[in-house]
């Protein structure tokens, strides 16, 4: 399913303890899709971070994916607003 949204951005926040979902599904998964990604020209367009922590999205994965999401929608921090 990753592998469908190419060329367009995936970031992955899947830590390593989480209780909620099984992070070996995602390690498998990601060197799958990162195939087709990179097919297509757009390798650093899937992102996957695993931080060493419990179900959370640690504020250093949160900044790197809001970073991210920045860059791929080409959004710039204007004077304190968004602007495009």
């Amino acid at each position: 399913m990753i592998a469908a949204i190419a060329p367009g951005g995936f970031f992955s926040c899947s830590p390593t303890g989480d209780d909620n979902f099984e992070v070996k599904g995602v390690k498998l998964a990601i060197p799958e899709a990162q195939k087709v990604y990179d097919l297509l020209g757009a390798s650093d367009r899937l992102q996957v971070r695993y931080p060493e922590c419990a179900h959370d999205f640690p504020s250093e994965v949160r900044e790197e994916a809001y970073r991210f999401m920045d860059r791929l929608l080409k959004w710039k921090q204007d004077q304190g607003s968004l602007a495009r």
